[in-house]
């Protein structure tokens, strides 16, 4: 995906900006399914297939670890530290205030010894004639996201409040609204947020109420989030993040790509950032409440990893709380950790968190704002929408029945309350709320009808991953895969192309586990102990020995030329019948018969299994097995070069590999299943 599926993610970081040379402000202070039986032909340098073993019938396959996906899009850039520093925000004594006749207009003026946010507060101390009170402070370290909280208790006494801030370059933005956040995890909160706003990058901030403010209570925070930016070629440029090679499901950046933060170890608020048992049901369409002027997909990046601090420290939540993220280009980022492939309960509709997957459109869709979604972000909303539903065999255009798991604070349901909605709804649908947006809002029908087209195609695509997931268990591990196996895979392939599975599968402990048995059994003649499969396991994972160098190991072990004959006879003709299936002529007896004391039995091997003619044969078996037919004469000849040729690195893992993402591979699953 990129999934990228995906995921997911090497970058570099920038240091904080700074403001030499600003100005100072004012201020005092701051599918089918047909199981074959065990190929006969799975002949891996001579070996059969075993039948079933408790080697090869265990229930599930965890691979060690899977590689970024070959179609990712963009490199991984790992967890980028986002920073949360936080202020008090308190009004001054009148006495202290000075009066102007807008303290919305002008901007603030210069002045020495200006309040900073090492000072730990924002003063309010300018008040308009209409009442309205406002305070600015310097953030030297500049900060790219701003947004307020305070405890539930006060939330009756805390005004409205708006927010601009001062650009590197010195020029003052817009007034922000800082809209009271209605997302919320199912259990509730004690603390009680705006919405975060990206401003990117910026050092200095001023507040104001939206209102006449009679009082001002204590408790108010300011919160100040930043982070570097990620710096590679794609993230720096606007614009469609494009895969470097076709996917099965729609891209995804994943958390790696944009460099979240772990999410935290114990969840502590319900079953939030768990996944729902009953799967999704339907989709909460939101926007993030940030400006739309963010002009690159690193700074749409940067959005969502501040937004990601901002939830998880100010909001004190495990993690970012919505499941998807869809900037103006429509290109989709995973947000809570898991998404992709599980129905993850974020805390994006408070009430309604369980059984929906939350997608945020990056920008501000307000009657304000004057914008409206580009087609491309409504097309990558109903991308992401579809493709999720689809796993679960939900048909995005339609209603559903919801139960309110609880009420937060602006929700429109109480606890056990059963609504219908349709299957992709606004957030306003359950919630006190604007969003998505006025101008968003009446876009929600054509973006569900788009979905649910999605759905559709993604549902075709999926019978066919599970397909090729069933075909690679049976080719792989000799066995048939589970409802488990597949359930667990075939989502995976389906946005991150077969290699995600192959990859999977190479580096899984039970293929290399078949592997070994095959190994022990195609030339010793019996199943290895549990004490001797754990031991060559080892050596493939310390990769002193790959899992095809085991079987011409134990080749030239005595306990081989013992089991062989015990003499130097018998061994090289077993080492003709077993390599190249044939025995050796009478030159070839005496050529090789002194070379065991010269080259020793290793060597004699070594160079019997590298041999060409060996190889074609490994060739062609791995081609029968996999697709069902010889390769043809030039497929042969060039896999022979590749795996022959001095200095290669290339192995016997890259032609399995190489066949089994075909689509010829794809076809034969499709059909035998």
């Amino acid at each position: 995906m990129v999934r990228h599926a995906a995921a997911p993610a090497s970058r570099s970081k920038q240091g904080p900006r700074h403001s030499a040379g600003k100005p100072a402000l004012a201020g005092t202070a701051v599918g089918r399914t047909i199981i074959l039986g065990v190929a006969p032909a799975m002949v891996l340098g001579g070996a059969l297939a075993p039948a079933a073993t408790a080697l090869t019938a265990e229930p599930s396959l965890e691979p060690e670890g899977i590689a970024a996906p070959a179609d990712s899009a963009l490199p991984d850039a790992g967890t980028t530290e986002a920073q949360v520093e936080t202020v008090e925000v308190a009004a001054a004594p009148a006495e202290e205030t000075a009066v102007v006749d807008d303290v919305t207009g002008a901007d603030p003026e210069a002045a020495a010894g200006t309040a900073t946010a090492a000072d730990g507060a924002v003063v309010l101390d300018t008040a308009d004639t209409d009442g309205r009170i406002a305070g600015a402070i310097e953030v030297p370290d500049g900060f790219q996201t701003v947004g307020l909280s305070w405890p539930a208790e006060i939330d009756h006494v805390v005004p409205e409040m708006q927010v601009r801030t001062r650009a590197t370059d010195g020029t003052w933005s817009g007034w922000s609204h800082l809209e009271k956040s209605t997302d919320g995890a199912d259990g509730g909160s004690a603390v009680v947020t705006s919405a975060p706003v990206y401003v990117g990058e910026a050092d200095a901030v001023q507040l104001a109420t939206v209102d006449e403010a009679a009082e001002f209570p204590a408790g108010v925070e300011l919160s100040l989030v930043s982070s570097a930016q990620v710096t590679t070629a794609a993230a720096t440029t606007s614009g469609t993040v494009a895969p470097s090679a076709t996917t099965a499901g729609p891209t995804i950046i994943t958390r790696e790509e944009w460099g979240a933060a772990p999410r935290c170890l114990e969840p502590g608020t319900g079953p939030t950032w768990f996944p729902a048992e009953g799967g999704l049901k339907a989709a909460a369409v939101h926007h993030t409440v940030n400006p739309n002027d963010y002009a690159t997909v690193a700074e749409a990046m940067q959005a969502i990893r501040n937004d990601q601090a901002y939830h998880q420290q100010t909001h004190g939540w495990c993690d970012i709380g919505y499941n998807f993220l869809v900037d103006k280009w429509g290109n989709i980022y995973e947000g809570a950790d898991g998404s992709i492939e599980e129905p993850i309960i974020g805390a994006h509709t408070g009430g309604f968190n369980t059984g929906t997957v939350g997608v945020a459109m990056i920008g501000t869709y307000t009657t304000a704002a004057g914008v409206k979604p580009t087609t491309a972000q409504r097309d990558g909303v109903a991308k992401i929408i579809g493709s999720r539903l689809a796993q679960y065999d939900v048909n995005p255009d339609e209603t559903t029945v919801l139960t309110a798991a609880g009420h937060t604070d602006g929700g429109r349901y109480y606890a056990g309350d059963q609504v219908t909605l349709p299957r992709v709804f606004g957030h306003r649908d359950t919630h006190q709320t604007e969003c998505p947006g006025e101008l968003a809002y009446p876009l929600l029908s054509g973006i569900q009808d788009q979905a649910a087209v999605y759905a559709k195609q993604y549902a075709e695509v999926d019978e066919q991953s599970k397909n090729f997931v069933q075909a690679m268990y049976q080719d792989y591990l000799g066995r048939a895969a589970t409802a488990t196996d597949i359930e667990s895979w075939s989502y995976r392939v389906s946005v991150d192309g077969p290699g995600v599975l192959a990859d999977g599968m190479a580096k899984s402990d039970n293929y290399r586990k078949v592997r070994i048995s095959q190994a022990f059994q195609a030339t010793l003649g019996y199943t290895p102990s549990a004490t001797q499969t754990a031991n060559y396991l080892a050596m493939v994972k310390k990769k002193t020995r790959t899992i095809d160098q085991i079987e011409p190991y134990l080749m030239g072990t005595s306990t081989y030329y013992k089991h062989v004959g015990g003499t130097d006879a018998k061994y090289v003709t077993a080492l003709y019948q077993h390599i190249l299936h044939r025995p050796p002529t009478s030159d070839q007896l005496k050529h090789w018969m002194p070379r065991l004391n010269t080259l020793g039995r290793a060597g004699v091997v070594n160079a019997l299994w590298k041999n060409p003619q060996a190889v074609r044969y490994r060739v062609v078996a791995t081609y029968q097995h996999y697709l069902g037919v010889a390769p043809t004469t030039a497929q042969a000849d060039t896999w022979v070069k590749r795996l022959t040729t001095a200095g290669t690195t290339e192995d016997e893992a890259t032609l399995r590999r190489a066949i089994v993402v075909t689509t010829k591979y794809l076809a034969a699953a499709d059909a035998r299943y």
